[in-house]
Formats: structure tokens, sequence, C-alpha cells
């Protein structure tokens, strides 16, 4: 199965996040770590580092 990078940031990014995760597909969603406190969504998440 294909992995899934989700950039994240936004709540439809969270949406699509959340339903793939429900699937059982493998992801990550990447933040880019502008903010302190980001609204995480499910599923591994990588914040900043790029």
């Amino acid at each position: 199965m294909t992995h899934v990078l989700v950039l994240g940031g936004t709540a439809e990014a969270r949406s699509l996040a959340a339903l793939l995760v429900a699937k059982g597909v493998p992801l990550t969603s990447s933040l880019a770590g502008r903010v302190s406190r980001p609204r995480l969504p499910a599923g591994p998440v990588r914040i900043g580092g790029f």
C-alpha cells in the first residue's frame, strides 16, 4: 500500500488525515511549525525541519 503525505495545517487536512487513518491508510501529516501549539491531526505528524 502507498504511504500518503498530507501537507497539513488546515481543517481540511485534519479531516483528510482522520478519514485516511479510519480506513487504515498509512500516512504522515507534515506541519510547517509556524505556531507554538498546533491542532494536531490523527496519525503520525512531522513538524518543521525540512
